[in-house]
């Protein structure tokens, strides 16, 4: 019985000295997930937290806090390239930094880092928060990849899916014109029709909906271009003219809605252009899938950005 006592203290020791030994003070938690997507944009995209409610994992949502099925995560501040926050559940609580950083050309990494307090005399709480850690750990994995798959996109970064396609027709018919102030759609689909009359009169095939960009030079001037693809040349008309383009690269934005929501795709693909370090070697433009005077209601009008890139 003696040595059955001299034994079980032993073990209990060792088990004590274990736990104080090999579960610290401060647990740390982490992982990261890489993004095929230039850092610059991840991380500018990243540190809004007030979209995140877009891709972060959630039961509902109460204030700055995603509830869980286990926990809630608290946002609290966003900094330069890091999102700080908290996670609390019942008696357990950590610390937890996100971070998107540039891993190279056209890839990021996003992080995170989750620490716990575990300086406690109670061998059973210090096992407790280690095992609790290990479950945040799996969550917050969750939670990275789910910002992957948001951020891997060019939707989830820049708002709208930007596709690099070739240019796939070389010539264009186009005329131009300036005006004191940007034109009315009547003024617009005035040179639209001007050009389907001419390429109707010459038998011409064309491969687009109706081209136009619309560029201001100052305070009361503003230039317009319209165009469209043809299969092959035509003759050129009084104020029009046949260019050829180049068959290289070219981004392509398909847009839902009015002009404003046009004017936000031509800057999403500045940024695009930005981010990735890419030049344009000429004027992008916007097709007018939808007659725009047909149909009156502008939340229905389809359109397509196209820049040219290299």
């Amino acid at each position: 019985m003696k040595y059955l006592k001299i034994i079980l203290a032993i073990v209990l020791s060792a088990a004590f000295l274990f736990i104080y030994l090999f579960i610290p003070n401060r647990i740390v938690v982490s992982d990261n997930i890489y993004i095929t997507q230039a850092g610059s944009s991840v991380t500018r995209g990243f540190v809004q937290i007030q979209y995140w409610d877009k891709w972060m994992p959630r039961k509902t949502i109460q204030g700055h806090s995603f509830i869980w099925e286990d926990g809630e995560l608290e946002i609290n501040a966003a900094f330069i390239a890091s999102v700080k926050s908290r996670f609390s559940k019942e008696d357990f609580e950590a610390g937890v930094i996100f971070s998107a950083v540039d891993a190279g050309k056209d890839s990021s990494l996003v992080r995170f880092e989750a620490e716990v307090d575990n300086r406690h005399l109670s061998p059973i709480t210090r096992i407790h928060n280690y095992v609790e850690a290990q479950k945040l750990k799996i969550q917050l994995n969750k939670v990275i990849q789910a910002a992957s798959s948001y951020y891997g996109t060019t939707k989830g970064i820049y708002g709208f899916e930007i596709i690099e396609s070739k240019v796939k027709d070389t010539t264009l018919i186009t005329t131009q014109q300036n005006f004191p102030d940007t034109p009315s759609l009547v003024q617009q689909y005035k040179m639209i029709d001007l050009l389907l009359n001419h390429i109707k009169k010459h038998n011409g095939i064309i491969h687009s909906d109706p081209m136009v960009n619309i560029t201001r030079l100052g305070d009361n001037e503003v230039f317009i271009q319209v165009g469209f693809a043809l299969a092959a040349d035509i003759p050129a008309g009084d104020q029009m003219a046949i260019k050829k383009m180049v068959l290289g690269n070219i981004l392509e934005t398909k847009v839902v809605g009015g002009q404003r929501k046009v004017n936000a795709a031509f800057e999403a693909n500045k940024l695009y252009l930005s981010d990735h370090l890419r030049t344009s070697p000429a004027m992008p433009y916007v097709t007018y899938n939808t007659n725009r005077l047909l149909e009156k209601d502008e939340s229905k009008w389809q359109s397509t950005i196209y820049y040219p890139v290299y």
